[in-house]
């Protein structure tokens, strides 16, 4: 019953269609377990920091928010959980869950609002002595100079924030299972994922043939209703971000580098899945978080540079690379700075307590 009402909440307040849901619950059900785990595998005369603010974003409105939660109280913590302001009722309930799990009050309180208000504060109070952020580059940044300002210097300050990731694929690979794994790594879940796909990188060999695959295939998914079960893209979580990647798309449009774009329908938050053409993923300014794909050709001799191009943007959670070739694997997996690396694969959806 719980799962259910889970399910439906993700699905009406974060728009998440029933397959990202059901991921999504069962991620944090992993993170209880392997931070429980990781509890038993502490010293006994390790001490706890104190009070550590946990603020977490909106598109794992559920797996990020518990998962910070359950690694500040396996460690002896006291936690205060503020969530985006976008997504507080499922912070609510699953708060509401922790304490009806044995979880004491005393131990976890929910502060939801803002960032500029209550993230702000929570980042400039010395009697909080560590904080747990995934979001924005800048925002963390900001959170950063706080601490700098308010707290002690040994309060740790944990961010993940966000990527510009990049797959590569090579003419040997095989084109069904790229553009499969193309389709996964940047529309699912609207692309509104930390790890999702943002620049392919194709040879130009076979360039042509695996976007042509791919636009067949894109002409397949189904943006709609994240209610219903055949969908396959849902909504983006609010105006500010559908305005944002469309100005962007629009952008992109005018200097004619648009290639594809899905329908959509004409009500609701849904943003259409689209592919740009660009040079190079230095022409990216920043991460756009939505179903964007941009695609850039190269010949084979130049993939050590694009490699270092993609370095150089100073970016480094997910890359992908498809290839049949064992050294080709090598060569780039050895050059590359990211932290997950997905060799002939999709690159999103890591598991707990196997990927870092």
């Amino acid at each position: 019953a719980n799962a259910a009402e889970l399910f439906a909440l993700l699905a009406r307040e974060a728009g998440k269609t029933w397959l990202d849901a059901v991921g999504e619950v069962r991620e944090a059900v992993d993170f209880a377990r392997y931070y429980a785990g990781q509890a038993e595998c502490l010293t006994a005369n390790r001490e706890a920091r104190g009070v550590i603010a946990c603020i977490s974003p909106w598109n794992f409105p559920l797996a990020i928010f518990s998962g910070q939660i359950f690694a500040g109280l396996a460690a002896g913590n006291c936690v205060i959980a503020k969530p985006a302001e976008q997504t507080s009722l499922i912070a609510a309930l699953a708060v509401d869950l922790i304490h009806r799990a044995g979880i004491p009050a005393s131990a976890l309180q929910l502060l939801p609002g803002t960032g500029a208000v209550v993230g702000a504060a929570l980042s400039a109070d010395s009697r909080v002595d560590g904080i747990c952020f995934t979001g924005s580059t800048p925002t963390a940044m900001h959170i950063n100079r706080n601490m700098a300002r308010y707290m002690p210097a040994q309060a740790p300050l944990i961010a993940e924030t966000g990527g510009l990731n990049a797959m590569i694929v090579d003419s040997t690979a095989l084109p069904e299972q790229v553009v499969r794994d193309v389709l996964a790594s940047a529309f699912q879940s609207a692309g509104q994922r930390c790890s999702a796909l943002r620049m392919l990188y194709l040879q130009e060999d076979v360039a042509d043939k695996i976007l042509q695959m791919l636009f067949g295939a894109m002409d397949e998914l189904k943006v709609e209703n994240p209610w219903y079960l055949a969908t396959d893209v849902g909504p983006v979580i609010d105006n500010a971000a559908k305005q944002k990647i469309e100005q962007h798309c629009q952008r992109m449009a005018e200097q004619g580098r648009l290639l594809k774009a899905l329908p959509v329908p004409e009500s609701g938050l849904f943003v259409a899945p689209t592919v740009i053409q660009l040079d190079g993923i230095e022409q990216l300014e920043e991460e756009i978080f939505g179903p964007v794909l941009h695609v850039a050709r190269f010949a084979a001799r130049e993939i050590d540079a694009v490699v270092d191009s993609i370095n150089a943007q100073g970016y480094g959670l997910t890359f992908g690379i498809h290839t049949r070739v064992d050294a080709r694997v090598e060569q780039v997996v050895k050059r590359i700075r990211a932290g997950n690396v997905y060799v002939n694969r999709n690159q999103i959806g890591a598991v707990v307590g196997t990927q870092p």
